[in-house]
């Protein structure tokens, strides 16, 4: 229906022959102009176009024509049946080609397609995205630009640089026990007079972090739950007069391992350190574990015995020098222990008052000092199944009052020296599994 009402309104000959041809089809080619009225651009020109082309005199305009669109004015109806109005494109051959415009404007050489206001408005929006997001960028850049400098430049006043001066050789003693002490150093001022006043007895050691000498400081400084009657408080004033006793007394619990005692009963506590486990009893010449303080002013309860073995406790470590400033001393036992290096030589110089030592079944080695001639009162030495390595130590024979020496099971070298007939006191002798060589002397009697 179309196509018919297309023939009629164009003057197309409806006698056209599909073969040869005949009739002719009169189109209309369009040059832009602007109708004030309609908006609607039209172009007029006629020509004629035979409807398979003749090669004959219409060649010329063929080829004229060939590159250039052809269209159509269509009314309503004819519109309606294509489904579109306005204006049709077809091509040479008289189809109606796919694409379809609202209007189309001819210039001979191009085709520009007149964008509508949708696709007009559309593109100003991409346009004015693209313009916000780069002023964005800019924004940002100045924005990085600014600050870097500024965080830097606060950041380089805010650093502080840390000097530290070490004014002493570093320490070669070793920490025995894992410390449960901060590794910071304590700044209190009572910490600080507290080493000043034992640099004399323990020196470096003090500013040692984990040593036991540190860990007993800082527990007289800090921890010290013995009441103080001058001020209300806790922790005897650093004048007081048992004040290095009860340093030594920590000093040796630390030094012992004492938080891994089976019992450790009083220990660290407020009492007197006199009524500690293991110092309070009573030994031969030693009552209640303290020599008792005398009337005049300043004198403090001295203690005078320990006894370590035997319940259950696990000792382990080094015997402190620091022990020596318990001049009172009459019984030293730590047995069965894990007793570790040598016999301190201070011992020998201040424990003038021991009758009884006992240390038998620990891990000790060297020998026995030689300032153990001073210990004239020593009665009953047991050493036996350590590691001693020495000689046989020969300050034995200058112990006139020795009654009993155990020295079984260590690795005690040489001979026995002669002298060893001249101590009269002398009762029981055990040498067993040694390296000793040689002849027992020949100056026995019937007084030995």
């Amino acid at each position: 229906a179309a196509e018919e009402d297309f023939r009629a309104k164009s003057g197309y000959d409806n006698n056209y022959d599909e073969e040869g041809g005949g009739g002719d089809l009169e189109m209309v080619q369009k040059e832009r102009y602007h109708d004030d009225s309609d908006d609607v651009v039209q172009l007029e020109q006629e020509g004629g176009l035979g409807r398979n082309g003749d090669e004959g005199g219409q060649q010329g305009d063929d080829t004229e024509t060939a590159e250039a669109a052809y269209c159509f004015e269509a009314d309503t109806e004819v519109m309606a049946e294509v489904a579109q109005d306005g204006f049709v494109q077809v091509d040479e051959s008289g189809g109606i080609q796919a694409f379809v415009a609202e209007t189309i404007a001819i210039d001979g050489d191009a085709v520009g397609i007149i964008k509508s206001d949708a696709e007009v408005e559309k593109e100003e929006k991409k346009k004015y995205t693209k313009y916000f997001c780069g002023a964005v960028a800019v924004l940002v850049v100045v924005i990085i630009a600014v600050a870097v400098p500024v965080t830097l430049k606060f950041a380089k006043a805010a650093q502080r640089t840390i000097v530290t001066e070490i004014t002493e050789d570093p320490t070669q003693f070793p920490s025995l026990m894992p410390s449960d002490i901060p590794s910071s150093m304590p700044s209190s001022v009572r910490f600080t007079q507290i080493v000043a006043k034992l640099w004399e007895l323990s020196g470096e050691q003090l500013r040692v972090q984990g040593s036991p000498q540190y860990m007993a400081a800082m527990w007289m400084a800090d921890e010290d739950p013995i009441p103080n009657m001058k001020t209300g408080g806790t922790g005897l004033d650093l004048d007081d007069a048992g004040f290095q006793q009860r340093y030594v007394m920590a000093l040796f619990y630390f030094a012992m391992d004492g938080k891994n005692w089976d019992n450790a009963q009083g220990w660290l506590g407020e009492d007197s350190e006199c009524d500690w486990f293991g110092i309070q009893g009573s030994s031969h010449g030693c009552p209640g574990g303290c020599i008792k303080r005398s009337d005049y002013v300043g004198d403090y309860d001295k203690v005078c015995r320990i006894a370590m073995s035997s319940n259950g406790n696990s000792l382990y470590g080094e015997i402190p020098s620091e022990m020596s400033i318990l001049e009172e001393m009459r019984w030293f036992e730590v047995q069965n222990a894990f007793l570790i290096g040598t016999i301190p030589e201070s011992i020998g110089r201040s424990w003038t008052k021991m009758h009884t030592m006992l240390v038998g079944g620990n891990f000790m080695e060297g020998g026995l000092p030689d300032t153990f001639e001073n210990i004239q009162m020593l009665g009953t030495l047991f050493i036996d199944r350590n590691k001693f390595d020495s000689t046989f130590p020969n300050v034995v024979t200058k112990l006139r009052n020795l009654e009993w020496l155990d020295a079984e099971e260590n690795k005690f070298v040489s001979t026995l020296p002669a002298a060893i007939t001249e101590l009269k006191s002398l009762r029981i002798l055990n040498l067993n599994n040694n390296s000793l060589t040689g002849n027992l002397p020949g100056g026995w009697d019937e007084n030995n």
